[in-house]
């Protein structure tokens, strides 16, 4: 293992102190593979000083970098922060993400660079167990993606198992800022369309994705970061999707999350401005 590329770990977290601290952080500092670094990127209040002291105490030796969200508020403006940061470094390896609520496996880094490295790839997409308010959820295993894959729903690259090269993160310029929801599947859709990128799986359940329909959740039933989510996502890809496919999207969100056809093409200040297939870091990052 000592010839594999690095890897950074990236959380975004808003306001969740005790899931960051006794979920999230514990599983990066279980890695058997440890990161190189870890980013902290707070989108809500920001951490005094005793609180960035127990962060650093926690993940100690690993080391570590606090930042708060200098971007668009919202998830997508806190991982763009923390990959400008990263970005900013001439290094090359992966950037792995984890949700300050979810949890990687012991072997979820060392899985993922072994696979990418047998597969020459600079995307791994590795199982993400599903545990809907406290019960697991049956779901397969993901493989074989392509982007009209993520048109319609998720089939199991979320959040917490993206695990992008450096490289690739730059060409897609990261996030959209703004875009409250779905950044999933937008993100998806964009690196597996650049001409060239390699995608593998490690076939193993290697992080765990705990989902609550419950309270401000981002998946609770409309939820307003849903509804702006989806309204903006249809603006950017309706226009591609068959109409069995826009069927399929209009009803899965009225079945999952209670939003109505007619709230997603509705206009309103969360249309987005643009079409472009990146997102907003600098072309030069």
């Amino acid at each position: 293992m000592k010839n594999l590329p690095g890897c950074s770990a990236l959380v975004a977290t808003r306001n969740r102190w005790e899931l960051l601290v006794e979920r999230a952080l514990p599983s990066i500092r279980s890695q058997t593979r440890p990161v190189r670094e870890v980013v902290v990127v707070n989108d809500g209040a920001s951490f005094h000083a005793e609180q960035q002291a127990t962060l650093r105490e926690l993940l100690h030796p690993l080391p570590l970098v606090v930042l708060d969200n200098r971007r668009t508020r919202g998830v997508a403006g806190a991982w763009n922060t923390g990959l400008e940061h990263l970005l900013a470094s001439p290094r090359d390896g992966f950037v792995a993400l984890l949700d300050d609520d979810d949890a990687w496996e012991a072997s979820h880094i060392e899985e993922n660079l072994g696979t990418a490295e047998r597969n020459r790839a600079d995307i791994v997409v590795s199982g993400l167990r599903l545990v809907m308010d406290g019960q697991e959820r049956e779901r397969a295993l993901p493989e074989g993606l392509v982007p009209g894959d993520f048109l319609v729903g998720n089939p199991g690259w979320q959040g917490s198992n993206t695990f992008v090269s450096r490289r690739l993160w730059a060409t897609v310029r990261g996030f959209r800022d703004g875009l409250l929801s779905l950044n999933d599947r937008d993100l998806a859709i964009r690196l597996l369309r650049v001409p060239g990128s390699r995608i593998a799986y490690t076939g193993q359940w290697t992080a765990t994705w705990h989902l609550s329909t419950r309270g401000d959740a981002l998946s609770s039933p409309r939820s307003p970061a849903k509804i702006s989510g989806l309204r903006w996502f249809w603006r950017l890809y309706g226009g591609e999707m068959s109409r069995a496919q826009a069927e399929a999207f209009f009803a899965r969100a009225e079945g999952l999350f209670g939003v109505r056809r007619t709230e997603i093409e509705a206009g309103g200040e969360d249309v987005p401005t643009h079409q472009r297939p990146w997102g907003d870091l600098h072309e030069s990052v």
